[in-house]
């Protein structure tokens, strides 16, 4: 299956790449169709929930071989910023009984999100409509195209926020053997809440995006004093990659 984004002439900006595309846009954005590729093969997509790589079955496919190869066999997933669940179905195909936490604070997402649950029937899958920080109550937040939604000050909307920490000590969630993080400029605050907890023998793996260079940095030298191994999973060169994959030391 061709990966247009794989050759910088076949991607979106590029004429070639609009050109290409066009069919996509008489595609109902409503329409729900299988995934046609990929590890999601087969899975209900709905096709304007994500990008149309996303049930094309291209959709950051180095990113998700390594996630599902590593998540084999684990029991609890915490997806922060799930969108519309691109994720928690990953983790759901190779682990059907575990248990997934998926965070989504936008309606549109949260919907498509629990949409497809239903459809791919999952089980034992909390959906949560908050967001994660290192506080808790009610804050501004920027929807941007709703993929690149985050908590602003210049946000034009506003959307209940949770600590993590403070829903483990009530016991709200249980503690996870993996997370996936992509709160779009949070996860340094969302690492800092978690220190002390994941600086406990039992670390999780944790995959994790980063945005902005001074995020990057201060989340790769956190992951490192916490005792986690940090390894690029988009790019080889540690600089330029966004996201990561953090493992504990001993592993």
């Amino acid at each position: 299956m061709l990966n247009l984004r794989k050759y910088s002439y076949l991607r979106q900006s590029s004429i070639i790449g609009k050109i290409l595309r066009l069919p996509f846009f008489l595609i109902p954005k409503d329409l729900v169709v299988p995934i046609l590729s990929g590890p999601l093969k087969g899975k209900k997509w709905i096709t304007g929930a994500h990008n149309n790589s996303a049930w094309i079955g291209t959709y950051e496919s180095r990113q998700s071989a390594i996630f599902v190869n590593k998540c084999k066999g684990k029991k609890v997933l915490w997806d922060l910023g799930a969108h519309a669940g691109y994720y928690t179905l990953l983790f759901k195909t190779v682990n059907e009984k575990s248990k997934v936490y998926s965070f989504e604070p936008v309606d549109g997402n949260y919907a498509n999100l629990q949409k497809h649950i239903e459809i791919n029937k999952l089980e034992k899958v909390d959906v949560i409509k908050k967001a994660v920080f290192d506080k808790e109550g009610v804050l501004k937040f920027a929807k941007g195209n709703s993929v690149g939604g985050k908590i602003s000050e210049n946000g034009d909307m506003t959307v209940p926020v949770v600590k993590l920490s403070n829903l483990l000590l009530r016991g709200t969630i249980e503690y996870p053997d993996v997370i996936k993080m992509d709160v779009e400029g949070a996860e340094y605050r969302v690492l800092l809440d978690l220190k002390d907890i994941l600086t406990s023998t039992n670390k999780p793996l944790i995959f994790l995006s980063t945005h902005g260079k001074e995020i990057h940095d201060k989340c790769i030298e956190l992951g490192s004093k916490m005792g986690f191994k940090v390894k690029p999973i988009d790019d080889n060169d540690i600089e330029l990659a966004r996201e990561f994959l953090l493992e504990p030391e001993q592993l």
